[in-house]
């Protein structure tokens, strides 16, 4: 049952606003602030899935004249949503051909027996393939086999330490891999999605890649230094058995099929359309782009060609003969369509925000930031955005901050992508407690670890990763 108090909280704060209209608002204005409140509690508190408080925009809006049925629903068809469905396609066909299994352990045999260096190779194989996958299946994925290697550590204090630090490392670095491209973890999306119904900024792959992959890059490593040189310090080193076991899991898989090739080519056509779909220029030098030959092509459109072929093209798998589609719709439905609801109801507040006139007013009330430096001003956004994405869903917490974003930039005279950027990067960053990300759950549902030793490397994590987004963005932007 839906926990009574936050249930009936969103209603009331939502008629308090509505009622008292703060600063001078107009009834539209009053209208959508109130409904974001609304959303807010209810997203912060999910006593309701996520998906159903998404569809608050579409009840409310027009019944209450904040907008018409069509401008409170077009953002549900925003191109983004059909970026993240063709990738939520490619990651059910991998994890059905068992694809990304053969990548993860790929890495893992090629670092070592080393406890510290095992450590490093499931993160490197976790935060690679999150860059492609959601960050919920990656870590679903990748923590059977953490549990796996650290079984064969033995059952010592060091061993049980070192099994911690795999743990964390799946679940940190599968955040952190999602962070790196457009496609791996749901803030992203939303903050390319709002990049474009705000302020008329297309924010493609290759366009943010810029700006996540070097921080990705910069917090991986950071973050294996802290699990195995400051908070698990103990090493072991993983016998002759345990190689044996983990290559053998390795061969059970068998050599590739017909499927598994056609998977992995549709991944790699799919990954190479979205970095050369527009023309790079470097120095003097003038990369082609498919949009050359396709000027409308567009990153959604990648993914889409991309989810269709797999419906179209057939693979055999090694125990049967017959072939099939590399993906068939029974194995689609699985795919987590609550997001893509999600997406639409952040993306419908954030356009009436601005369509109402109230992303203005609140820019004007934030004009008092005038006289900050700017860095602080981003890292006070940061702080502000990790703390509350360590209590709410991250896709929930980008949502509701990408037109305050505007707003602040607005009051500031500063680019709106820059704060939009750093509230949408800062929103995956949440590694201290077991609810901030479905990462961090997955793994501690394990019941290997305990809240204290996730929150110890957690808060360490937390506040260096805010400084590595802020100081990337300010150097790069």
């Amino acid at each position: 049952m839906p926990s009574p108090i936050p249930l009936v909280a969103g209603p009331l704060a939502f008629l308090a606003l509505r009622l008292l209209s703060p600063g001078g608002l107009d009834g539209p204005q009053a209208t959508v602030l109130g409904v974001g409140a609304w959303m807010a509690i209810w997203w912060i508190s999910e006593c309701l899935p996520l998906a159903v408080t998404a569809l608050l925009p579409i009840a409310l809006f027009p019944a209450l004249g904040a907008t018409t049925a069509r401008e409170a629903t077009a953002p549900f068809a925003n191109e983004v949503v059909f970026l993240y469905l063709g990738g939520f396609l490619l990651a059910e066909a991998l994890q059905h051909w068992r694809a990304h299994e053969r990548m993860a352990f790929g890495v893992i045999l090629r670092v070592g027996t080393d406890s510290r260096r095992l450590v490093l190779g499931i993160m490197l194989a976790t935060a690679f393939i999150s860059m492609w996958i959601s960050n919920t299946a990656t870590a679903a994925m990748m923590y059977p086999i953490a549990l796996a290697i650290g079984a064969r550590f033995g059952d010592d204090a060091a061993a049980r330490s070192q099994q911690v630090a795999l743990l964390l490392g799946v679940a940190f670095a599968a955040s952190i891999g999602g962070m790196a491209t457009l496609i791996g973890t749901p803030p992203n999306l939303i903050l390319a999605g709002a990049a474009r119904e705000l302020i008329c900024v297309n924010l493609d792959f290759f366009s943010f890649l810029k700006f996540g992959l070097p921080i990705a890059a910069i917090l991986l490593p950071v973050c294996w230094v802290l699990l195995v040189h400051v908070f698990h310090r103990e090493r072991v080193v993983l016998g002759a058995d345990g190689v044996a076991a983990l290559r053998q899991q390795q061969a059970d898989l068998g050599p590739m099929s017909s499927g598994e090739r056609r998977v992995f080519g549709v991944f790699v056509a799919m990954a190479l359309g979205w970095f050369f779909r527009e023309p790079k220029v470097i120095g003097a030098v003038t990369v082609f782009g498919l949009t050359d030959v396709v000027p409308g092509l567009t990153d959604a459109g990648v993914a889409i060609i991309g989810g269709i072929a797999l419906f179209v093209l057939p693979g055999r798998s090694m125990s049967h003969a017959a072939a099939r589609p590399l993906l068939t719709w029974r194995e689609a439905r699985a795919i987590p369509w609550d997001v893509l609801l999600l997406f639409g109801g952040g993306l419908s507040l954030a356009a009436a925000m601005e369509s109402s006139g109230l992303a203005t007013m609140i820019g004007q009330w934030m004009s008092g930031l005038e006289g900050l430096p700017l860095p602080v001003v981003l890292l006070g956004v940061a702080v502000v955005t990790v703390i509350v994405s360590e209590l709410a869903s991250n896709a929930a917490t980008a949502s509701m901050g990408m037109p305050i974003a505007v707003s602040l930039a607005a009051a500031l005279g500063q680019p709106p992508l820059l704060l939009m950027l750093t509230i949408g990067l800062a929103a995956s960053v949440g590694y201290a407690l077991p609810m901030a990300t479905p990462p961090n759950a997955i793994v501690f549902g394990s019941g290997v670890l305990s809240v204290r030793q996730m929150a110890r490397a957690g808060l360490a994590l937390d506040l260096i990763a805010i400084g590595v987004v802020v100081g990337v963005l300010w150097t790069l932007f």
